[in-house]
């Protein structure tokens, strides 16, 4: 079982941001949701997470609906990271990863050991452990990105929810952190500006316009230039690496796609 959205629809302020979008990922999937500012995309991150509800249609959790989930039992399943967390308290990076395992405490606290564990793992695999000890006050954004990251995986999640999560990191710290998502035992739904990051590492791909789903499947399916030209209005070729079997996307000069 996993967490799914079934032609969920939701109207914000007067406005459809979300147009009957179904998403069903498989166990483990990294799905990467496409799409030009105002798609969709992070809408659509905030359904799954229960942020908000969906107007229409249905977020399920393990077949039951989320918004009837108790908030710990979601808490302990989904971890999402959104594009603008801060915090004006000034805590040392290793109490906000700590934060991941609220979910985990009952009544009389937690496991303290396994808290441990799971914020040590999440601090080197997110390449924190050096800082572990610094104020988030003067941390650079990068750093500060890594470090939501960090808790959410302190949280142990099944399912991980990231809206530009490569925002404000440089390419080193981008590849490496996709590689590290794609590597997790969990199902991922992230969200992306970047088209070679996600055909390069996503499993699947949901392109989104105006709120409604115009394209899923593979990388190589969905990533043609017919798609790019009527979803971001450029110009683009499209070839396969021979070494990956991923697409690779060129933006050429040149007249833009035809705008829908």
């Amino acid at each position: 079982m996993t967490l799914e959205a079934r032609e969920v629809a939701w109207e914000r302020g007067g406005r459809l941001v979300v147009d009957g979008v179904s998403l069903r990922p498989r166990p483990g999937e990294t799905i990467g949701l496409l799409g030009p500012n105002g798609s969709g995309k992070s809408s659509l991150i905030r359904l799954l997470s229960g942020i908000a509800r969906p107007t229409a249609g249905a977020v399920v959790l393990d077949d039951r609906p989320l918004a009837a989930v108790a908030r710990r039992e979601a808490a302990r399943a989904i971890a999402t990271v959104t594009q603008h967390a801060d915090t004006a308290v000034d805590l040392m990076v290793r109490d906000i990863v700590a934060l991941g395992r609220i979910p985990h405490r009952g009544a009389f606290g937690g496991d303290r050991r396994a808290d441990d564990d799971a914020v040590a793992e999440a601090l080197e695999r997110t390449g924190l452990t050096a800082k572990a000890g610094e104020s988030w006050h003067r941390l650079s954004g990068g750093e500060r990105q890594r470090v939501h990251i960090a808790r959410a995986l302190a949280q142990r999640p099944r399912e991980l929810l990231l809206d530009e999560p490569t925002n404000h990191l440089d390419i080193r710290h981008q590849l490496d952190l996709l590689r590290l998502v794609c590597d997790l035992p969990v199902t991922t739904v992230v969200a992306l500006h970047d088209l070679n990051l996600a055909a390069m590492f996503c499993d699947s791909l949901l392109v989104l316009k105006h709120g409604g789903a115009v394209a899923a499947g593979t990388p190589a399916e969905v990533l043609t230039p017919e798609l790019i030209a009527e979803v971001y209005e450029v110009s683009a070729a499209v070839s396969i690496d021979a070494a990956t079997g991923r697409p690779q996307i060129t933006f050429t000069p040149g007249e833009p796609g035809p705008a829908r």
